[in-house]
């Protein structure tokens, strides 16, 4: 039980979003089927169902096993490749090492202030280029949290 307690909240949040997703599915195709007597959306609202449930089922065990990693740093700077669908995020890490992050449009972040991000562990594909990596890693994304200062250690 303190395992649980050791995982981050944007990761149980990630997890619950994902078992929410597929029990929201799962009812909206049920009840919109048994209304309209269409058996083709009862399947495919099944189908959806149970994906999201592997899928959460996968990332619960992922994250429980600790096959994650966090990257704690200051964001420097988010810009926009011009139609690109990612963020380009410089960041300086706790270390002191400049690195980017290629992020999806939809999450928000700020200059000037300390975030932990957490990637799924593996084998990191890098081709060299931009657009292909940005497409390959979109999977590995698992969230980030702000931090209120500089943390003392990294996670």
């Amino acid at each position: 039980m303190e395992k649980q307690n050791e995982i981050p909240p944007v990761l149980r949040a990630k997890t619950a979003l994902t078992f929410l997703t597929g029990a929201g599915i799962g009812t909206a195709a049920f009840i919109v089927s048994a209304v309209s007597k269409d058996r083709t959306l009862l399947v495919l609202g099944g189908i959806l169902f149970l994906w999201c449930l592997l899928k959460g089922w996968m990332l619960y065990r992922s994250i429980h096993a600790g096959h994650y990693e966090c990257v704690t740093g200051i964001c420097n700077s988010v810009s926009q490749p011009p139609f690109r669908r990612y963020k380009k995020v410089c960041l300086t890490l706790a270390e002191g090492k400049e690195t980017t992050l290629l992020l999806g449009l939809q999450t928000k972040i700020t200059p000037d202030t300390w975030y932990r991000f957490y990637f799924q562990s593996g084998p990191a594909s890098r081709l060299g280029n931009e657009y292909l990596d940005a497409a390959l890693s979109t999977n590995v994304f698992l969230g980030c949290e702000e931090c209120a200062a500089e943390p003392d250690t990294p996670q």
